[in-house]
């Protein structure tokens, strides 16, 4: 190893010269601006993502920040060695933190840019010069790699005989085809789209992430032996009965994306969409008529995308309408949920708060506007301000397009009778699950937006770690396992993970 005349190591120098940065950066708190682009550019263009990636410095010098605490693994739903893989990107290694994150997530590039990032609203220097950029940090990380494979050492195994479906292709269906895959078993995974990616490829806009970075991370995981089956639809093209028939297990990943509209008088004009429907359709390619008027209903994640794709589409004015306040808002209060609706304002979205819309005006079989009523925010004591209408208070809107970003449900109908009879489901319809992730009926596992009520990609990624292990229990193979290092790491209390090479 090269060494200087003082007989340290490159390594060592390297150190060195990382804790002087660090040192300088410790005496500042304030967190490392993340640039913008302006709005003006990122309003005419799919092409551009709003925030710009720090740099080399940046990076350093906002992990720097980071006191080691690790209090923000605790409120990661994926468990993620957060401490551990900024301490790696501070030192300079990005190359470890892809590592890290790979214990337990195999999307450090998507999840780097569309994470919740709760784990920002609990860090210790929130009020002291604000949170560390951690979803930033880790969307850093893994922009220096195009292929991963050049540096995670994923052990190469020969099939065992084991095989399992996994139906849907988002994130928790290629979580888990991806951690099963590593220990030998043979996956096939059935998609109904034409792509793969679920909710990452056909609900999130592609200013905010980019077919080419979940591109990257999908043939990773494909490279690793996953058959994957497209345009293929479970109740039509394949039943159900013979996935669970032919495969030692099968996992359930299907999402929401059966939209629940409002049934507003109105709603079979011309120009009423739901926001699932609009951006699948929109993140496909399809060039949207949106008009100059765009009027979208709800208040939540969604309603801010939609928004802002009606106007990359060519709206001139976009409202978005909800029936509560802004702090009641879906998401509020969160350092999220602030950063969209900054990024919306900047985009000139407006937004009008405590409204009932009660009918979708059309004209000649198309949508021209919405009547609607103001709202008085009425507390009965205990839980949110109820939204009562002030039905004397009639307003109308123009509008050639309405969308309605009002919530989505699972689609169960590609289940035969005899299975969906035995499923076990909670009040609100999300399927129930044992600790392993195993649903009511026996070797059929489940996990994401179709299980829980988180509804985010971290989230999704939590329930394949759990339904994997669950799985390896269930085909009792567990004493095959290659190596534990490529197991995930379900609940984690440690300082520094185990695949950081130290130098």
């Amino acid at each position: 190893m090269l060494k200087d005349s003082a007989g340290r190591t490159i390594s060592e120098l390297t150190f060195i010269t990382r804790l002087g940065i660090l040192t300088n950066q410790m005496l500042n708190f304030e967190r490392v601006k993340i640039e913008h682009e302006p709005p003006e550019v990122r309003m005419k263009s799919f092409e551009v993502e709003p925030l710009r990636e720090y740099s080399d410095k940046e990076a350093y010098a906002e992990a720097g920040r980071c006191i080691g605490c690790n209090i923000c693994t605790q409120s990661c739903p994926a468990s993620l060695d957060i401490g551990g893989y900024i301490r790696s990107t501070a030192l300079g290694s990005p190359a470890d933190t892809v590592r890290i994150v790979f214990e337990n997530l195999p999307f450090p590039a998507i999840i780097g840019r569309v994470c919740t990032h709760n784990c920002e609203d609990i860090c210790v220097l929130y009020d002291t010069g604000g949170p560390i950029a951690i979803r930033h940090l880790k969307r850093y990380a893994a922009d220096q790699f195009e292929d991963y494979s050049k540096i995670l050492d994923v052990p190469k195994r020969n099939f065992i005989n084991k095989k399992v479906a996994v139906i849907g292709g988002g994130p928790a269906g290629l979580t888990t085809a991806y951690y099963l895959a590593i220990q030998g078993i043979k996956v096939t995974l059935f998609e109904s789209l034409p792509t793969l990616g679920g909710f990452m490829r056909v609900g999130i806009p592609r200013y905010r992430l980019p077919d080419e970075v979940i591109d990257k991370e999908i043939n990773f995981i494909l490279s690793l032996g996953v058959e994957a089956r497209l345009n293929t639809k479970i109740g039509e093209d394949v039943k159900f009965s013979d996935l669970m028939d032919e495969y030692d297990a099968v996992f359930l990943g299907v999402g929401n994306h059966k939209p629940r509209m409002t049934g507003t008088p109105g709603s079979d004009v011309k120009g009423v969409i739901h926001a699932t429907e609009f951006l699948k359709r929109a993140n496909l390619g399809e060039k949207i008529k949106v008009g100059n008027n765009v009027v979208v209903i709800g208040g939540g994640f969604t309603a801010n995308d939609a928004s802002r794709v009606s106007i990359r589409l060519g709206a001139k004015n976009v409202c978005i309408m909800y029936r509560r306040r802004e702090i009641d808002r879906p998401g509020y209060p969160s350092t999220n949920a602030e950063e969209e609706m900054e990024e919306s304002v900047e985009e000139k979205v407006k937004y009008i708060w405590e409204v009932t819309p009660f009918e979708y005006v059309g004209e000649k079989g198309k949508v021209v506007g919405v009547r609607y009523w103001e709202n008085e925010m009425v507390s009965e004591g205990h839980g949110r301000a109820k939204p009562v209408p002030q039905k004397d208070k009639v307003k109308f809107i123009e509008a050639d397009l309405v969308i309605e970003a009002t919530g989505q449900e699972t689609d169960f109908s590609f289940m035969e009778a005899e299975y969906l009879k035995k499923l076990r489901l909670t009040p609100a319809g999300h399927i129930i699950t044992n600790p392993q992730g195993m649903t009511s009926i026996p070797g059929l596992f489940s996990g994401g937006d179709s299980t829980n009520s988180a509804r985010d990609l971290i989230s999704a990624v939590r329930d394949a770690d759990t339904a994997v292990i669950g799985i390896l229990e269930y085909l009792n193979v567990m004493d095959q396992v290659a190596d534990d290092r490529w197991i995930p790491y379900l609940d984690r209390w440690k300082k520094y993970a185990p695949s950081v090479v130290q130098r």
